[in-house]
């Protein structure tokens, strides 16, 4: 039973209660210390066997068992500390790891407990067994604690010169954590200069390996692309595993040959590792083949062409995520040298069992490859995706159908007519894709309007949900609205509950075709457009707002220029410079980037790590054309427009205009 201070049962009343604990919980905790105080007591007795028999061992080996179990719920099992560490002598090597976790798991924690360690860590580096020297060093360099740095340094100098490849790869990555944990004490001795060495003499690839790890993170990785290190690594790439290989070859594609001749002899030393099973390996080769000949056109054509088939045959091969990864890279090659790849376009066709995101990358690089040759078959194939019964993949192949179209020359009348066809699939998601590719597609080539008119024309608006194709549609209709004799009455509905609608671009779009159709049909559009304006001006965006303003200030101060300037008339887009996305504004550093996720993402790591922070400098003309930091809000009278002086018989025209939108021009 135990004595606590309870609530007061009244205001002002502080009398004390008594609480009996649960039983159980008092239970458990006498339970607790009791199996504390037995696994500390058998600690002591197995600590003082000089030679216990197997059986004992085996005891031995389930206390430090159970012990790592506590300490892995999260017990407190520090105050056996001392009891632990009087085991170290034991020989078994599985209770040895467990000793090593136990130590190394609070010696960060507990600093001076940590100090007790050093004397059993420093005679376990000299035991006769190697895997019982790697693990001791390993777990003495774990600890990170700066007061064994001393004791680390010399125990690192001892491993590295061990005659057992185990302990010599311990040594070698103690030496990264040393540099770490105290960098100037570690630049004060040889072991660089030693690590160094045996980076190039080392017999063991292991050792090696680890000591290219170390030093790519303490020199930098173009400090080891030398002719010496590379040659070194080359020859022996075999013996190394296949981890161990792309590390390699991550040096190797850093490494700039002299001239053409040492260029085709890394080529050829590497050459069978194109044939490796492993994704990142070849990839890896890949990148060395790449880079080595960048300064070599003719070469680097052929480079092309030789690694086609090693990257389609790992492409179809393997689980959905290495082939999406290898897909990914050769998106980033063809998109990079289409024409090397059309004559292996059947090669870009969907499988059933390609997932959805492979798809994707298949009928982008599909759209890539198309050429005079090959077209319509491709778009034969997209064609079939349409249909698809996932959205998005029927979505890419509307898209990727009008993309050809929209970059074909003359001869794709046929092309054109496949896109208009989509509009008769009665598939809402179809026909919005299709409205958005018809849009580009008058505005790049005026000489499909009519075709394309004709097809829009038995659209009704209210059909369409999506933002963006319903945007698409009112642009059709107020641009090319004195061809279609419906255009007024379709908008009319929307016009009419402008502020109702949702979204920013369509009430944008509204009010652009309504203006535009204003100037071809006056009459049908009078009432509309006032009705447009009128609710524009209390539309709560301010780019719908200002527009209104705008279109009210054209209106009232010069008909005929309002005319010119919105409704005139508009050359053909030769390029639509929304669709440049990262791939095209970075694709030389995402290419420098081979064979990492840069290629997945397709953007460069700066964007998506933190070693390089992106900021946008904001020029002096910048910060001035945006008000110099005034911070002032423009009012109804402050046109942005200039309009000159009013012109005479200005007064009669906005008389007109007030009349004509039944509402106040100022």
């Amino acid at each position: 039973r135990a004595w606590t201070w309870g609530r007061p049962s009244r205001i002002g009343e502080g009398r004390r209660h008594r609480v009996e604990l649960s039983e159980g919980t008092m239970a458990a905790a006498r339970t607790k210390r009791s199996e504390m105080t037995d696994i500390s007591a058998a600690l002591r007795t197995f600590a003082s066997k000089g030679r216990p028999t197997k059986e004992e061992q085996a005891q031995r080996r389930q206390l430090f068992q159970k012990v790592i179990q506590y300490l892995t719920i999260g017990i407190d099992m520090s105050p056996i500390f001392s009891d632990v560490i009087m085991n170290a002598h034991t020989t078994d090597v599985a209770t040895k790891k467990m000793l090593y976790h136990y130590i190394t798991h609070y010696a960060q924690a507990n600093a001076d407990l940590a100090l007790l360690t050093v004397n059993t860590l420093q005679k376990d580096c000299r035991e006769e067994d190697p895997v019982i020297r790697g693990l001791a060093l390993r777990s003495m360099a774990s600890m990170r604690v700066p007061d064994l740095v001393e004791y680390l340094i010399d125990a690192i100098r001892l491993g590295l010169k061990d005659a057992d490849p185990y302990p010599r790869k311990t040594a070698a990555l103690g030496v990264l954590k040393v540099h770490d944990l105290a960098p100037e004490a570690l630049a004060e001795t040889e072991i660089l200069e030693e690590v160094r060495r045996m980076l190039i003499s080392d017999r063991d690839a292991s050792v090696v390996a680890n000591c290219l790890i170390v030093l790519r993170e303490i020199d930098g990785e173009r400090a080891l692309a030398t002719k010496q290190n590379v040659y070194g690594l080359i020859n022996r790439i075999k013996d190394f595993t296949q981890w161990s290989q792309v590390t390699i070859l991550e040096t190797v594609a850093l490494y700039k040959p002299a001239d053409k001749s040492e260029t085709f002899d890394v080529m050829n030393a590497l050459e069978d590792r194109l044939q490796s099973s492993n994704s990142a390996v070849v990839l890896g080769t890949v990148k060395v083949f790449l880079h080595a000949t960048l300064d070599l056109p003719d070469v680097h054509q052929q480079v092309f062409e030789r690694l086609k088939a090693p990257l389609f045959t790992l492409a179809n091969a393997g689980a959905a995520e290495t082939a999406y990864a290898v897909w990914a890279h050769l998106h980033l090659l063809t998109m990079r040298a289409p024409p090397l790849f059309a004559m292996d376009y059947k090669s870009f066709f969907c499988r059933g069992s390609d997932a959805p995101a492979v798809k994707k990358l298949k009928i982008e690089m599909l759209t890539a490859v198309a050429d005079d040759v090959n077209t319509y078959d491709i778009v034969s194939e997209l064609c079939e995706y349409v249909t698809d019964v996932d959205a998005v993949i029927a979505r890419e192949g509307v898209r990727a159908v009008g993309r050809i179209a929209l970059d074909g020359d003359q001869n794709v009348a046929g092309i054109v007519d496949r896109l208009l066809q989509f509009i008769e699939y009665n598939q809402e998601h179809i026909t919005a894709e299709t409205l958005v590719q018809v849009k580009d597609l008058v505005r790049k080539h005026p000489r499909w309007i009519d075709q394309c008119v004709v097809a829009v024309s038995g659209i009704e608006l209210e059909t369409i949900v999506e933002p963006e194709a319903k945007a698409a549609l009112v642009y059709l209709y107020g641009e090319f609205g004195q061809a279609m004799p419906e255009a007024p009455y379709m908008l009319e509905p929307l016009l009419d509950e402008f502020d109702e609608e949702e979204s920013e671009e369509v009430r944008l779009e509204l009010l652009a075709s309504a203006m535009k159709l204003f100037f071809k049909r006056a009459p049908e559009m009078r009432d509309m457009l006032g009705k447009a304006l009128a609710a524009g001006t209390n539309d709560a965006n301010q780019d719908v707002h200002d527009r209104v303003l705008m279109y009210a200030r054209l209106l009232h101060k010069d008909p005929e220029a309002a005319s010119r300037v919105i409704a005139g008339y508009k050359e053909s887009v030769a390029n639509f410079s929304d669709g440049a996305g990262f791939a095209d504004k970075f694709g030389e550093q995402i290419f420098d980037e081979f064979n990492s996720l840069s290629v997945l993402y397709r953007k460069p790591a700066f964007l998506f790590t933190d070693d390089k922070p992106v900021e946008v400098p904001r020029t002096p003309d910048v910060i001035e054309a945006a008000g110099g930091g005034g911070g002032g809000s423009a009012m109804m009278g402050d046109s942005l427009i200039d309009f000159g002086d009013e012109p005479v018989g200005a007064s009669s025209s906005r008389s007109a205009i007030d009349d004509l939108l039944g509402m106040p021009a100022g």
